[in-house]
């Protein structure tokens, strides 16, 4: 039987989306796996050119886009050079009083079929090609706004059931956006307990915790008797004398005690619970919203 356009088109997107799936298994450059999304993507809606990026907030809380992919569309020896420098690093876009800036201050699919005469435009630089037709279509993740993809110069022009039909595509953007934002974060947190650990190691001498308590990993005394406590309760306790009187993140502690196993908030709870039952003198706070800390007098 023969497909219809539609089919087709349908049939190249669930493919892209499963090859790029497929492929971050294995890729950590995203901007490897949203160019393949991209001309995917063009391709499907025939359209010329167009960007697919990670929305960022500037210090004066305005957002803007860090693109993942774009078309190249230099016109110039000018603007090849700045394409060729930032096609890694990502093209910035953030001008608010645009087509694609009216994406980025509501959040809500913006369509414009006749971009000459839209108020929301802002004007081309000199040499651009041609913006005969445009669709800015956003995309969430846990009910934020993580970033747009923008295509331009459909012959036929752009309509709301096209961005429907996309809704898959656009939800395969936004879970690599999360997925790679978690990556980050992980490798942050890594980082952080390297520092820590390295400054752990470099304690040569014991830690005085108050009410009779000293601690010189791995040894808890208390009065000169030693203290039992589980290697958990041990590991809990060296990242919180490590980072004592400062709140310390719960997913860097979970991440500090349990190394590579992923827990719950619940575990760590249970087990703050039974470092504080073991240990009732000393002051472990929760700290709403952060984690804990260990609060040990001057």
């Amino acid at each position: 039987m023969k497909l219809s356009e539609s089919q087709l088109s349908e049939k190249l997107l669930l493919n892209a989306i499963t090859t790029v799936l497929s492929h971050y298994i294995t890729e950590t450059d995203p901007y490897i796996l949203f160019n393949g999304l991209l001309d995917t993507l063009l391709e499907i809606t025939n359209s010329e050119y167009g960007f697919i990026g990670e929305v960022f907030y500037s210090e004066d809380d305005k957002p803007f886009v860090k693109s993942y992919a774009t078309t190249n569309i230099a016109w110039s020896e000018e603007t090849k050079r700045l394409y060729n420098d930032n096609k890694r690093k990502g093209m910035l876009f953030s001008r608010l009083d645009s087509l694609y800036g009216a994406v980025l201050k509501t959040g809500q699919l913006v369509i414009s079929n006749q971009p000459a005469t839209d108020p929301r435009r802002c004007g081309l630089p000199q040499g651009h090609p041609p913006l005969n037709t445009f669709i800015g279509m956003p995309f969430y993740g846990g009910g934020k706004l993580l970033g747009m993809v923008g295509i331009a110069n459909r012959k036929t022009g752009y309509q709301r059931l096209l961005a429907e039909s996309l809704h898959p595509f656009l939800i395969t953007c936004g879970n690599l956006i999360q997925a790679y934002q978690n990556n980050i974060k992980n490798q942050q947190v890594e980082a952080e307990l390297a520092k820590y650990k390295e400054r752990l190691l470099m304690l040569n001498k014991s830690i005085s915790l108050g009410f009779g308590y000293e601690f010189n990993p791995p040894t808890l005394v208390k009065n000169g008797h030693s203290v039992f406590i589980t290697k958990k309760e041990l590991r809990l306790l060296e990242i919180l004398v490590i980072n004592r009187n400062h709140p310390f993140q719960g997913s860097s502690i979970e991440k500090y005690v349990w190394e590579d196993v992923i827990v719950g908030e619940s575990s760590l709870r249970s087990l703050v619970r039974r470092l504080r039952q073991k240990l009732p003198e000393l002051s472990i706070k929760t700290v709403s919203g952060v984690g804990y800390m260990l609060v040990i007098p001057d």
